[in-house]
């Protein structure tokens, strides 16, 4: 039986962010992370360029999709099959005094869930409308449009997650057929 409600993790547009990760190869590290391009992957060592303000989000969605340290457990437990690998961020400059974020590529399979009754334009969504059968006994999803890198998460997940109150994302609700 699928969960009733599912939610699409998406970025806080107020959120800071650190885009600008210097050291991020994006052949290595790609918008959409699939089973080639995580194999291609080893814990690794990157830089971000320090902007006067920086906070550490639960999550960066530029270049790619990365769980932030304090999460990754959560996300094991949610997912037992989840593979993670290591990124560790550190200030291009001042990197005595700034932070040095630890954060974790998931590989989660790709699932075929979204309908095609969702509205997409320009193969991004404006509308996610899920299918039921591929949530079936899930907590997580993790599913693929031509521009756009859907992660999901069940009623449980969502409320598992919001119990750690995370910094710089919101769920958005996504219906069901």
């Amino acid at each position: 039986m699928v969960t009733a409600e599912w939610f699409w993790i998406k970025k806080d547009p107020d959120a800071p962010s650190i885009s600008n990760a210097a050291g991020f190869n994006r052949k290595k590290y790609p918008y959409f992370t699939d089973e080639k391009s995580f194999d291609s992957v080893d814990d690794e060592v990157s830089f971000y360029q320090y902007s006067g303000f920086f906070i550490e989000c639960d999550f960066l969605f530029e270049p790619t999709f990365l769980i932030h340290d304090n999460l990754q457990s959560l996300f094991k437990l949610l997912e037992p099959n989840l593979q993670f690998r290591g990124v560790q961020l550190y200030a291009a400059q001042n990197r005595e005094k700034l932070s040095t974020p630890l954060y974790w590529l998931p590989d989660l399979p790709i699932t075929d869930a979204v309908s095609e009754k969702s509205r997409v334009i320009q193969g991004k969504p404006f509308e996610l409308i899920l299918k039921a059968e591929p949530l079936e006994k899930k907590r997580l999803a993790h599913c693929k449009l031509p521009a756009a890198d859907i992660w999901l998460l069940s009623l449980e997940a969502a409320e598992c997650l919001l119990r750690r109150q995370p910094i710089g994302i919101i769920l958005e609700k996504v219906s069901i057929e």
